[in-house]
Order: structure tokens, then C-alpha cells, then sequence
């Protein structure tokens, strides 16, 4: 009987430690973990996804998805855009994974174009995990900017649409494991007005405004302080709907 007890307490802990792993690599959290688990933003790495065997096979999955497609509307982004799933329409596709920056960003880019992805309009909804992890703000800039240089030179995108990065509850911006500080969330949308006044493109500040009370995520529309909860999830997906309409009338 004692045996038993033992493998069935060992088999519950190994069952919720592949729950938390799952739910960590779902929401984004495994950077940020490490971040909390130094206490030191500095000591820590930044966006480490490419090194990750789930987010290698979920970019090889996307290959082999969209070899050699023309998109019309294609999103990249992080958790909080992977939650809409692939909602959106016909001739659009869902890029965002969990966790994404501008570093994995690039990445998975590189892993596209390799098999020859075409995207007419691109939505990129990057830069809340930069503003969690410790990319600089020049670094940021740099990378968004080879972001926008591959989907013009690469997937021959004709337009490019910029959202600012999604702002966290206040009590969440305070704890570094799970989101940036409201500070560092302005400074990095202020760069991507920046680029993109630079590159003559839009930021479409409007679809995730509902979002927000001023500089802080709604609580009523949250489950942690981040990540969307079922309404909020359907106030960023009606947003989106609206611009994927809005370039599919300007095709």
C-alpha cells in the first residue's frame, strides 16, 4: 500500500508539473519566470523561444501550413494575439506564438521566408515582451525595423501595420515576472511611433484602446493582470476583424 501511495504522488506531481509547464509556455511566462527567479533583469536572458523544442516545432508547423502561399492578411504577434486563434477570415493567417519579441520575431521570419511566404498585409502586434525582458530600446528599434525590411524585401508585404504594445493592469506592472512597467511600456511604443513615422506606417492605436482605462489593461477584462479574459478576447478580436475588412476592401 505505501508503494502505491508513493506512485500515485509521484504521478499527480509529474501530471501538475506538466500542467504548469504547458500553462507557462501558453501565456508567455517562461523568460519572465526567470527574470522573477533572479530578481535581477540584468542577470537574466531575454527572449530564449528559439531554443525551445515547442516553439521550433509550432514555427515548423507554420511552414509546412503555408509553403509557398500568397496571404492576404497575415498577424504576428505574442500570446495575447495567439489567443484569437485563427479567426480572422479566409486568406489570413495567425503567426503569433506565446512569448514572442522582436528577437523570436525575426526568427520565425527567417523560418517563413524560407519557404517562400508571401503576405500582402502584415499586422504586427509586437513589443509587450520586449518591454517585460531586457532588450533595450534601441535594440528594440533595430530589430522592428529588420522586422519591417523583411516583410517588404522578403515577403513582399505592400502594407505593414504597427500596434503598440499592450499595456498590463497597474498591480501587474509591478511584478516583473509577469509584465513590464507602465514606464517601459510607453518608452517602447513611443519607438514604435517613432520607426513608423520613419517608414511611413500606421499604428493602429484604435483597435486595442478599448482595452485599456488611460495607461492600464481593464480588470474586468484580464485573468492575471495580462493576458485577456473571454471578453476582452472579443473586444481585441472585433478590433482586428475590422482592419483585416478594412485592407481586404483595399485590395
Amino acid at each position: 500500500m505505501p508503494r502505491l501511495l508513493l506512485a500515485t504522488s509521484l504521478a499527480l506531481n509529474l501530471l501538475l508539473l506538466a500542467i504548469v509547464a504547458y500553462i507557462t509556455y501558453k501565456w508567455g511566462y517562461l523568460g519572465r519566470f526567470l527574470i522573477a527567479a533572479t530578481g535581477d533583469n540584468l542577470a537574466s536572458p531575454t527572449d530564449t523561444l528559439i531554443d525551445q523544442p515547442i516553439w521550433q516545432e509550432t514555427v515548423q508547423y507554420q511552414q509546412t501550413v503555408v509553403d509557398h502561399q500568397h496571404l492576404s492578411v497575415c498577424l504576428f504577434g505574442d500570446s495575447i494575439s495567439a489567443a484569437v486563434e485563427n479567426t480572422l477570415g479566409d486568406q489570413t493567417f495567425n503567426f503569433a506564438i506565446p512569448g514572442m519579441s522582436t528577437i523570436s520575431q525575426l526568427a520565425q521570419l527567417k523560418a517563413l521566408t524560407a519557404v517562400h511566404l508571401k503576405c500582402h498585409t502584415a499586422i504586427v502586434a509586437i513589443g509587450t515582451n520586449d518591454a517585460a525582458y531586457r532588450t533595450t530600446e534601441a535594440q528594440f528599434e533595430q530589430n522592428l525595423r529588420q522586422i519591417i525590411t523583411t516583410l517588404k524585401q522578403r515577403m513582399e508585404t505592400q502594407r505593414i501595420i504597427l500596434l503598440p504594445a499592450f499595456y498590463s493592469t497597474i498591480a501587474a506592472s509591478h511584478d516583473p515576472s509577469i509584465a513590464g512597467t507602465i514606464e517601459r511600456v510607453q518608452t517602447i511604443n513611443a519607438r514604435i511611433e517613432h520607426v513608423a513615422s520613419a517608414e511611413n506606417l500606421t499604428v493602429a492605436a484604435d483597435v486595442i484602446q478599448p482595452l485599456f482605462t488611460e495607461k492600464a489593461l481593464r480588470e474586468d477584462l484580464t485573468v492575471d493582470g495580462v493576458h485577456l479574459n473571454l471578453q476582452g478576447k472579443q473586444i481585441y478580436r472585433a478590433g482586428l476583424l475590422r482592419l483585416v475588412r478594412q485592407q481586404h476592401s483595399q485590395q
